[in-house]
């Protein structure tokens, strides 16, 4: 790398993992990150003593030991938080976190790439332009000036693992989370288009929820309450005991992609029998054969009740946020497919089967949707053709292709929107 770069960055902060996509000039392509969500205060006393207690064991790569330095205190980010007792932090709000996750994803970036100062003699670190795209909550949306201020302020004395680069804020463009979808969906379809239809972004992540509605081609409301994935894992864990919040929610995504033939089969979309997926039986602990398959009709059971409480809940805010039936719902979020036979309900929907319909394979999700009793209803937008880009771009393999690359779109389209409004920047000084 030159002695001084360009780093353009967007960063999605979610509850169940950090997304970054990052890319340096003169790079033919972005490239992906994920991070674990973790973020941990210690002091340096405690790094030393971690330090001193292994010894010299391995190389640990720079996203596997994240840690940085900020007024005397060490931050340990992701997945080196685990070896110094993390508390749960998923209600605390997400901004001021932001910070250091931010700080620590650029930290990653610079020492993976090794962006140093090759200049023989030259000990000044080397120069970074950053410029950052976020997505933040819409109900702390509104702390996105007290956040750059404050990210430029750390960035002065920036230090990740013991190394200095000197990095300036260059450009930082923030909007709620689901800018990144909307932005998608108004380059693909104009603003005329946003002008002239009621549209809705619903985003279903693991902390919160977020809807944004559009009406007239302005933001008539938006709301992001703590009501995302990990209150309905909490449920079902506290009817059944033993069961792991992090374990549950793997299963349960694992089961929805296996059972793809079953969920996608008729012309509306159901849950699984969940009695019936092996990674919802992997999760009993029992080895006498009448006790496990106890145990796994209990698991079934709770995630089939603490669904019908979760739905209700999701229900009365939707109805709340959403003063009309949108043309359109553009949806994302890790979560969201969990949800869908609730959501197709909901929207009046089902696959759309007149004539000139696209036809569906079974096992795939509907590519287009009619009224269930013909009134009206909204579209559900999926954005799969995203999903397929990103797919191509990143390589994903098989075993992430479909639920990675959904998690990935707002922060994709976020990316996107930085690269466009550095552009615009640009040719606007020239």
């Amino acid at each position: 790398m030159p002695p001084e770069c360009s780093l353009y960055i967007s960063i999605d902060v979610g509850g169940s993992q950090t997304k970054i996509i990052y890319q340096f000039n003169g790079s033919k392509s972005p490239q992906y990150l994920l991070m674990s969500p973790g973020i941990e205060q210690i002091t340096k006393e405690d790094l030393e003593q971690y330090k001193q207690r292994l010894g010299w064991i391995g190389a640990p790569t720079p996203i596997k030991q994240a840690w940085l330095e900020w007024k005397g205190s060490i931050f340990v980010v992701g997945d080196f938080v685990s070896e110094f007792a993390p508390q749960d932090r998923i209600f605390e709000r997400k901004y001021e976190n932001a910070l250091y996750k931010v700080l620590a994803a650029v930290g990653v970036i610079l020492e993976t790439h090794k962006v140093v100062n090759k200049r023989k003699g030259n000990t000044e670190p080397p120069k970074v332009n950053l410029y950052l795209g976020l997505l933040l909550p819409w109900n702390e949306y509104n702390d996105r000036h007290r956040f750059q201020e404050q990210l430029v302020l750390m960035l002065k004395s920036f230090k990740f693992r013991g190394k200095s680069w000197k990095v300036s804020l260059s450009g930082f463009l923030c909007r709620p989370e689901g800018g990144g979808l909307a932005a998608i969906r108004i380059k693909q379809n104009g603003l005329g288009w946003l002008q002239s239809h009621k549209i809705a972004v619903l985003m279903f992540g693991h902390r919160n929820v977020t809807a944004i509605y559009f009406e007239g081609g302005i933001i008539k409301c938006g709301d992001s309450p703590s009501l995302g994935f990990s209150t309905f894992l909490d449920d079902v864990c506290s009817r059944v005991s033993g069961l792991e919040r992090d374990k549950l929610a793997a299963a349960i995504f694992k089961g929805l992609e296996s059972a793809h033939f079953q969920v996608y089969k008729d012309e509306t979309t159901v849950h699984p029998q969940w009695v019936k997926l092996k990674q919802i039986a992997a999760l009993a602990t029992a080895k006498d054969e009448i006790l496990r398959a106890s145990e796994i009709e209990d698991i079934a059971a709770a995630i089939e009740m603490a669904t019908r409480t979760y739905w209700l809940r999701i229900k009365k805010w939707l109805d709340k946020n959403l003063p009309a039936i949108p043309n359109e719902v553009i949806i994302g979020g890790g979560a969201a497919a969990f949800l869908e036979p609730e959501l197709e309900e909901y929207f009046n929907c089902q696959l759309a089967t007149h004539a000139g319909a696209p036809k569906r394979q079974t096992g795939e999700r509907p590519p287009k949707y009619s009224s269930r009793n013909y009134h009206d209803h909204a579209e559900l937008v999926w954005v799969a053709d995203i999903q397929q880009q990103i797919q191509k771009i990143f390589e994903l393999n098989w075993q992430e292709r479909t639920q990675q690359s959904f998690r990935l779109i707002d922060c994709f389209g976020m990316f996107d929107q930085l690269k466009d409004f550095i552009k615009e920047t640009e040719n606007a000084e020239s």
